[in-house]
């Protein structure tokens, strides 16, 4: 018959290899079901921004026909034509009223568009990602099942001649658990600080709309002509959902990390753009730019407030990570601790040799 030490000595090779494969998929278990998590919420954001757009296309397009309908009225053109001046100022209010709702409606849809891609785009990321720790887990599971069953055809059940095996093993299963925990932090603090990070962008991007709405503005005062008053509209609007996506960004990293704070609010001021169009002096001119100057302040600061949550964020990512390391370590060290109280336990069982009594 095979002694107990024999038996330990043939399967060493075996218990090194599945404990190697243990130690490198360890990290799939809590981070598959993070993405899973994550898949299900970006599967929900774009169930309801699909929802959103066909209520926001559908008014986009009764605005539309709204605005072409009263442009195109020559009928009503004529009636306000044939009541004087105050009569074509009453057309003009009008149909700059139904151009307003137009584009409004028009800008919500596109703004809404855009969020989708991005949203189906990170939907395909994750989806890669979930079938690769996917295939991590099964190797994970595999390697889980093969050591568990080398191990019941050697040592099984409670050993009270040896106390010490149990507590080692509680030992092992609570590391394990702490582990998890750890991992599934590490997913939360990253996931927030690269949210944080696309919201940086995007605030970015809306600040070189807003130094060229800036440069066109001031042109403008000079009389840059209704070509420049276009440009800087098209900035402006550019700018406005720059920052809508950023704070979709910024809220996405709450969720995963909720010590974030937000950076105040950003108002870019559309409201009389349409205005300074149609009635367009030299002191429109300058009330548009202060409003832009205005604009641009508060994305400045709140610009300078994402900066530092950033630099806090990235902290936490590093704690996170240092946390996993050392958890990582430990639950490596109380295998190989499990492993030699198994040894010195089957030894002194087998009565192979004279191992004195653990403490």
């Amino acid at each position: 018959m095979i002694s107990l030490s024999a038996k330990l000595a043939e399967a060493a090779g075996k218990n090194h290899q599945l404990l190697a494969t243990l130690s490198e998929t360890d990290y799939s278990v809590a981070s598959l079901t993070q993405n899973k998590a994550y898949l299900s919420d970006l599967q929900s954001q774009l169930a309801t921004i699909d929802k959103q757009l066909e209520k926001l296309h559908a008014s986009t397009e009764n605005e539309r026909k709204e605005h072409v309908k009263y442009r195109d009225s020559t009928v009503k053109r004529l009636a306000y034509r044939l009541g004087g001046s105050k009569g074509k100022d009453k057309f003009s209010a009008k149909e700059e009223k139904e151009e307003r709702e137009f584009l409004d409606a028009w800008q919500k849809e596109r703004e809404s568009e855009e969020i989708r891609d991005e949203i189906r785009n990170a939907l395909s990321s994750a989806e890669s990602e979930n079938s690769r720790l996917e295939q991590e887990n099964a190797r994970h599971d595999q390697a889980q099942r093969e050591l568990d069953g080398l191990y019941d055809a050697i040592f099984s059940g409670p050993t009270p001649e040896y106390p010490v095996e149990d507590q080692v093993e509680e030992n092992v299963r609570q590391t394990k658990a702490w582990l998890d925990q750890s991992q599934t932090q590490v997913g939360n603090e990253q996931r927030a600080f690269d949210a944080l990070s696309n919201a940086d962008k995007m605030f970015q991007r809306a600040s070189s709309d807003m130094q060229s709405a800036l440069s066109h503005s001031r042109y403008d005062m000079w009389g840059g002509g209704t070509f420049n008053d276009m440009i800087k509209r098209d900035r402006l609007s550019s700018a406005q959902m720059n920052i809508s996506h950023a704070m979709r960004h910024l809220d996405e990293a709450i969720r995963c990390q909720p010590a974030i704070q937000p950076p105040a609010d950003v108002n870019i001021n559309t409201n009389h753009m349409l205005s300074d169009v149609f009635f367009d002096n030299i002191f429109t001119d300058m009330a548009m730019h202060d409003r832009i100057k205005d604009s641009n302040a508060q994305l400045e600061n709140a610009a300078l407030a994402l900066e530092k949550e950033i630099n806090q964020q990235k902290q936490r990512v590093v704690g996170a990570r240092g946390q996993v390391s050392q958890v990582s370590s430990d639950l490596e060290n109380a295998r190989k601790e499990l492993q030699r109280v198994r040894a010195e336990a089957f030894e002194r069982l087998a009565g192979q040799a004279d191992v004195p009594p653990p403490y």
